[in-house]
């Protein structure tokens, strides 16, 4: 399943981004805006601070476009910026909430709909329990569908520490899952 929203045609975008029309950076933003802020909200667990790093995200994006040479690397960039701002929010606030607006379910049942609510519920508590390097790669690799290699680049980490964050913040997620339901048996 593959995320990227930056395609062969939008090549034309990025040249339209670089000659300041407004109304390609405002197709930008309809791409960007709405996963910027689910990436923010999973990791500030602040929806207000993730509307506030999606505003400062595309403003510091819409400013430094010129400086940008590789359109091939414009959703790697855009999420670089959008990280450094997560993590300048997390060392000024240290925010320990988590609200996430992407909430879909199939409901067949009400029983079925509230076993759900639940499970979700266990997941991003456990989640949050996460360190914050570990929970952003997982955030990036299942949330946003990026590549190892994207994700290096965000990070700006090798492919190979990606990996390493991904399999502890799997294994890590996994053990509290496991002791969770081994809690309720």
């Amino acid at each position: 399943m593959s995320h990227s929203l930056i395609t062969m045609g939008d090549g034309s975008l990025y040249d339209r981004l670089r000659h300041g029309d407004a109304d390609a950076f405002t197709e930008l933003y309809g791409q960007f805006g709405r996963r910027i802020f689910s990436y923010a909200s999973r990791l500030l667990k602040d929806p207000a601070a993730a509307e506030d790093v999606v505003q400062e995200t595309m403003a510091k994006v819409y400013s430094s476009l010129p400086e940008l040479a590789d359109k091939e690397a414009l959703r790697g960039w855009i999420f670089t910026v959008a990280r450094n701002q997560v993590f300048g929010e997390l060392r000024r606030t240290r925010a320990v909430r988590l609200e996430d607006e992407d909430e879909v379910w199939d409901e067949c049942t009400p029983l079925d709909s509230l076993v759900s609510a639940e499970e979700t519920e266990i997941v991003r508590r456990l989640l949050e329990e996460l360190k914050p390097e570990y929970r952003e790669a997982l955030i990036l690799r299942e949330f946003e569908g990026c590549s190892y290699a994207e994700i290096a680049g965000i990070t700006s980490s090798t492919v190979c520490a990606v990996k390493s964050r991904i399999f502890k913040a799997r294994k890590g997620l996994l053990k509290r899952i496991q002791k969770q339901y081994a809690e309720k048996e």
